[in-house]
């Protein structure tokens, strides 16, 4: 787990993707002045399963009694990818004053539409019943650009041990959870707090220009489209994606 400075530092909270956990910001180095929080959502990395049921309304709210107990009280950097983009947005919708700056990667406001929702709930009911070991197959085309699949197998091998090591149950919650999300488009015009988009050229689920659409809306926001990388931008290019937010966050 990523972890910088000390404890009068600012921090920087960064939200994991699906079907990951906190080890997707593995390779992420210390940024002088910033300290960094990864917590897991509900059943991932060390994170204990919530109830099933669970809305990212009650995930941003479990994110918001994580973030006390580790005494973030002054405003942070927030930052989630894909599905931690979804908990990013609900959690600004709840506490826009806690967050200072925020980062959205390879993520989205809007809901999935009816066969993308319907996917996620036929997921949820066949992992539950069969486990995640067809996972990898079926996601990495989509979480992986071109680029990486042909010249980093490292970086597809790395990705199929964390799938595989997922508890089928935390992505049966999640997947329940992204299903019934709520649009966040009309919050987009009312986010104060500066903004990063990060979006891959090479986004197989979340077309870039998703991300264009989304920075015309937000009032103070910088767009960053990165060439040869797909969705899962801080595992496909780590030192690409270290340089765009340390441009953002120390410019």
């Amino acid at each position: 787990m990523p972890s910088s400075g000390n404890q009068t530092d600012q921090v920087i909270v960064l939200l994991h993707a699906f079907p990951l956990s906190h080890e997707l910001w593995n390779q992420l180095e210390p940024i002088p002045g910033y300290r960094f929080i990864t917590p897991d959502f509900p059943g991932f990395g060390n994170e204990p399963l919530a109830a099933s049921g669970l809305t990212l309304e009650q995930a941003a709210q479990h994110l918001e009694r994580q973030l006390l107990t580790r005494n973030v009280n002054k405003p942070f950097v927030l930052a989630g990818i894909s599905m931690g983009g979804y908990l990013a947005f609900e959690y600004y919708r709840q506490f826009p004053n806690r967050v200072d700056q925020l980062i959205l990667i390879s993520t989205r406001p809007g809901t999935d539409k009816p066969e993308g929702g319907q996917n996620r709930l036929n997921m949820a009911d066949k992992v539950e019943k069969e486990g995640v070991s067809y996972l990898p197959e079926a996601m990495i085309p989509g979480l992986l650009g071109k680029t990486t699949l042909a010249e980093k197998p490292e970086v597809k091998r790395q990705l199929i041990e964390w799938i595989n090591h997922t508890s089928p149950n935390a992505v049966a919650l999640a997947q329940r959870a992204m299903a019934n999300r709520r649009d966040q488009t009309d919050l987009l015009g009312q986010i104060k707090a500066e903004t990063l988009i990060i979006a891959g050229q090479e986004d197989n689920l979340i077309a870039p220009t998703e991300a264009i659409a989304m920075a015309k809306l937000i009032p103070k926001c910088e767009l960053k489209l990165l060439d040869q990388v797909g969705h899962l931008v801080p595992m496909e290019s780590p030192k690409l994606f270290q340089k765009t937010i340390e441009n953002f966050l120390l410019s």
